[in-house]
């Protein structure tokens, strides 16, 4: 998969001019940035910020609200697949372009994100009960030779459709919770080895590795949970022992509440402006890299309740208050 380059300095927002030049229904996720940016359109990738998600949504509510009477059911929007009528009218009343609406997105990347920021309010989220695993492994025999079998099953069972396939991939193995073991470790990072070719982890880059291959060679733990694993607890110990770095200071308080004064005087209106190698370079006695700094972040704004539907400025103000305290 091509890495995309930061969107640091690129405007969320668009007018109706640029909007209507950079909004045709169209697979810009898979050109290339380069190729895009020669035809004078600067998209932004990556990961969206608080005012993003709450225009796209206020897009879709005005979608439905406008064309209520022509639909069933709103759901099917994010799910057209062979029914040709509802193609049809979302071709005539311009869907994607609405959706994407002063956004400076590509059409395809605000459908995906819609369908996941629709999906976790209606649908079911979370671990599967023993239930409805009963019930999943009932209709994965009873469907099994059907084409169109994870999106029959996951509205059957009112969940997402990759939330059903992966379930079904991995349900051949025997797939461990909780803690990860020395050995199981081990078997992780000698896999992200092996995969990649490279001795020295911190080199390789998180959409570069193959996760579905490194699972394969990881007998207990499933493809998400060895990403999970790899990136957000184990990259320190990893570049420690790879690098034979010497020892960092121990991540106090301190850092925390320098951390805060660094973000909140710096020139970042949203998070996504952030330049954590930057943001690291001040911090070269307690981490190892940018990516255990958005780690100290994360850590410090998971403590606010609902950080996610908060704006960067609201989030830091937040955070500066509760550690005064």
């Amino acid at each position: 998969m091509e890495r995309r380059k930061p969107s640091r300095g690129r405007p969320m927002f668009v007018d109706e001019e640029t909007d209507q030049l950079i909004h045709p229904y169209n697979h810009a996720l898979y050109i290339k940035q380069e190729d895009c940016e020669t035809m004078g359109i600067y998209y932004r990738y990556g990961k969206w910020t608080y005012e993003e998600k709450e225009k796209l949504l206020e897009n879709w509510n005005w979608y439905l609200e406008k064309y209520k009477s022509s639909l069933k059911n709103p759901l099917d929007l994010l799910d057209r697949r062979r029914n040709t009528d509802l193609i049809t009218l979302m071709k005539l009343t311009d869907f994607f372009k609405v959706i994407a609406r002063s956004l400076n997105r590509t059409t395809i990347s605000c459908y995906l994100k819609l369908r996941r920021e629709v999906h976790t309010i209606t649908l079911k989220n979370g671990f599967y009960s023993e239930l409805e695993m009963k019930k999943l492994k009932k209709l994965s025999r009873k469907y099994k030779n059907k084409s169109c079998k994870y999106q029959v099953i996951a509205d059957k069972m009112g969940r997402d459709r990759v939330s059903v396939q992966n379930k079904l991939t991995h349900r051949s193995k025997t797939v461990k919770m909780g803690t990860w073991t020395v050995e199981e470790e081990e078997v992780l990072f000698k896999a992200v080895r092996k995969v990649t070719g490279l001795q020295h982890l911190n080199e390789i880059k998180q959409l570069e590795i193959p996760w579905r291959t490194v699972a394969k060679l990881v007998p207990t733990r499933h493809e998400q949970q060895c990403r999970k694993h790899f990136f957000l607890f184990k990259r320190l110990k990893l570049q420690n022992i790879d690098e034979n770095a010497s020892k960092l200071k121990k991540w106090r308080k301190e850092e925390s509440h320098r951390l805060i004064d660094i973000l909140s005087n710096g020139d970042y209106s949203f998070e996504t402006d952030i330049d954590w190698n930057e943001v690291n370079q001040s911090f070269v006695d307690f981490s190892p890299s940018a990516s255990y700094i958005q780690l100290q972040f994360y850590k410090l704004k998971s403590g606010i309740p609902d950080f996610h539907r908060k704006s960067f400025s609201d989030l830091l103000e937040e955070i500066n208050s509760s550690h005064k305290h």
